[in-house]
C-alpha cells in the first residue's frame, strides 16, 4: 500500500467500520483525533490509541479536509510522488477505509 500508519496502542471500537467507501467519498476529521508533528513524523492520538504515520500517509491524512473527494486526494498524491492515478486512488481508499476504522476520520453526509 502506498500509505502507512502503524499502531502504537489499542486499537478500541471506534471508527464506523460498515461504511463503504468509494473515491468519491468525502471524509473529515474527527473531533477527538489530535494530531501532532514529532520530528519529521506526523502522529494522531484518538482515544486510547496513537498512530504514526509514513511520509505519504501524511500527505493523504493532511489533504483530508472535509470537501475533497478520496479521488481528489488521490490525484494530488498521484502527482506529487509520480504514481499512476488509478494506483493511487485505490490505495487512498483502502487507506481511508484504515482510517476510517480506528476512529481518525468520518464520512461526510452528502
Amino acid at each position: 500500500m502506498m500509505g502507512d500508519a502503524g499502531d502504537v496502542g489499542d486499537t478500541g471500537d471506534v471508527g464506523d467500520v460498515g461504511a463503504e467507501l468509494t473515491p468519491a467519498s468525502v471524509l473529515q476529521r474527527r473531533v477527538e483525533a489530535r494530531a501532532r508533528r514529532y520530528r519529521g513524523r506526523l502522529y494522531v492520538a484518538v482515544r486510547e490509541q496513537a498512530l504514526e504515520f509514513d511520509e505519504v500517509a501524511q500527505a493523504i491524512v493532511l489533504r483530508i479536509d472535509g470537501t475533497s473527494t478520496l479521488r481528489g486526494i488521490a490525484t494530488s498524491v498521484a502527482e506529487e510522488y509520480g504514481v499512476p492515478a488509478d494506483e493511487a486512488t485505490g490505495d487512498t481508499v483502502e487507506f481511508a477505509a484504515r482510517l476510517l476504522e480506528h476512529g481518525v476520520v468520518e464520512v461526510v453526509a452528502g
